[in-house]
């Protein structure tokens, strides 16, 4: 499994979501690893972590979560997820809650439900094309028109670039891994402070069932961003998570 860890203070355990990496995460990094210590992980078959051949669900990233906090000595840990990582967030803290201080879900999902089940069924659909296929179809999901149309250059960029490291079994068999997905009926059972994020327009977590999620967290709260889709880590936007974030830990 690779990781980075950066800073000292209260832990702060970062996870990404399907087909990123722990880049993802290099603008809150380079900020919060002033005051935090701050841990990466890049999930199995994404970035550079082996995929193995073990069967994947959320249950095996969980397990995989725990054996590198355990490696690494840690015994309380604040988790932040963003889409699948949220997803794994919210099962490790159901299944590990005595090594949990909090949880930041970031265009997170708590179940596969009939209308993510048909968003995960073209994803995969996309994979089994091509990752060009796969990221031409997210794309528009992720990001506002605008911020598309504005950096068109640089996303075409990105999209070359993971085109030619993607492992595409391993983001299929992350999507099966998320339609068997559902932690719906056990939210309750979570006590740590708990904070939802969501986009205003998201087009795969819908915000409705953010909502749900915030609901039925009994110490949480939900924060919605104007003008984003799924990626909440857009722009200016990075600033405005980042102070949501310093203001949680504070």
């Amino acid at each position: 499994m690779n990781f980075k860890i950066e800073g000292n203070g209260r832990p702060l355990v970062f996870i990404h979501g399907l087909s990123d990496s722990l880049l993802y995460w290099e603008f809150l990094a380079s900020h919060l690893k002033r005051n935090y210590q701050i841990i990466r992980m890049d999930l199995r078959g994404h970035g550079e972590s082996y995929l193995g051949n073990d069967e994947v669900n959320i249950d095996l990233y969980v397990s995989d979560l725990k054996n590198l906090l355990d490696d690494l000595n840690l015994d309380k840990v604040d988790l932040i997820g963003f889409s699948l990582g949220g997803a794994v967030a919210l099962d490790f803290s159901l299944k590990y809650p005595e090594n949990v201080s909090s949880l930041v879900l970031m265009s997170s999902f708590s179940k596969s439900d009939e209308y993510l089940t048909n968003i995960f069924t073209q994803f995969k659909n996309a994979l089994k094309n091509s990752f060009e296929d796969f990221y031409d179809l997210i794309l528009p999901m992720v990001l506002c028109p605008e911020v598309i149309d504005d950096n068109r250059e640089a996303l075409d960029q990105i999209r070359e670039f993971a085109s030619k490291t993607a492992n595409t079994d391993a983001y299929i068999k992350a999507v099966d891994a998320c339609m068997e997905f559902d932690v719906d009926d056990s939210l309750s059972k979570i006590e740590v402070p708990t904070l939802v994020m969501s986009g205003k327009y998201d087009e795969i977590s819908l915000l409705s069932s953010q909502k749900t999620i915030q609901k039925k967290i009994k110490n949480s709260e939900l924060i919605v961003f104007d003008n984003v889709k799924h990626n909440l880590l857009v722009g200016k936007n990075n600033e405005r998570v980042l102070e949501v974030l310093e203001k949680f830990y504070s």
